[in-house]
């Protein structure tokens, strides 16, 4: 992992040194600055973008919630709340903070938020790493013709043939597999581990004991903690990975 560049925003100097102390201890992390109020870590970080910021969230002339809305979307931080008010928890949580530190806490404390912020670092360039799985899918699928390129399906005495590129997502339900496209949803009466054994593993991942996902149309892949990924479909559907499918997974997004 490259450095963590990182800033440290609290009105209390006693605050921010603690901090600073803790966060010696990492190698991988770089302190870039401290602020001692809200407008400074603005003004900073329209300067310098920066990977994790640990926060105070009431400060003089801009609270912690206006700092972030103030950053750049593009360039927007990771941050770890760190105050003495747990009132503004959930808030905290509807911004995706990364953590909540309620002060006073403990190094063991301190140290399991950082670990988390690293994990939320690892995956934060999932989006463009999915935008070259989807070229290396392209790619592969001009050089090899091995595997299935349609499903032959058949409902209500109709027969239906779909091509797994219009395929966005495969689930599996009871007996059947839900086929799911952009403008509609089929049956089709097979197991998961059999579609597995047929598609293209370099288009179509396993992600979930019930999921199967068509990687382009793979739209933006995040990590959410607790082992989990969430992937975003092209036709805007939410997919949550299977905990037990997270290696899986983190290899495919760092391939290249």
């Amino acid at each position: 992992m490259n450095h963590i560049k990182t800033l440290v925003v609290d009105d209390e100097p006693a605050a921010r040194t603690r901090i600073l102390r803790m966060l010696e201890k990492d190698p991988d992390v770089r302190v870039v600055s401290e602020c001692r109020n809200g407008q400074e870590a603005i003004e900073l970080l329209r300067k310098e973008p920066v990977d994790l910021v640990f926060m105070d969230v009431q400060m003089p002339h801009a609270n912690g919630f206006e700092v972030l809305e103030a950053a750049n979307p593009r360039t927007k931080p990771f941050v770890i709340f760190v105050t003495a008010h747990d009132r503004y928890a959930l808030k905290a949580f509807d911004v995706n903070a990364v953590d909540y530190l309620l002060k006073p806490y403990d190094e063991e404390r301190f140290f399991s938020s950082l670990a988390k912020a690293k994990e939320f670092i690892e995956m934060r360039d999932s989006r463009h790493l999915a935008g070259k799985l989807i070229d290396i899918v392209q790619e592969h699928v001009r050089s090899h013709k091995d595997y299935t390129d349609e499903l032959t399906i058949k409902e209500k005495g109709r027969t239906y043939r779909v091509k797994l590129k219009d395929v966005i997502y495969v689930r599996a339900e009871s007996n059947y597999l839900v086929i799911q496209t952009k403008d509609r949803h089929y049956l089709l009466r097979m197991t998961l581990n059999m579609l597995e054994s047929e598609v293209d593993p370099k288009r179509f991942m396993r992600m979930h004991r019930s999921y199967i996902v068509n990687m382009a149309h793979v739209r933006s892949v995040r990590y959410s903690g607790n082992n989990e990924f969430v992937f975003t479909m092209s036709n805007g559907q939410h997919i949550i990975s299977g905990r037990s499918y997270r290696d899986r997974v983190s290899a495919a997004l760092s391939t290249q």
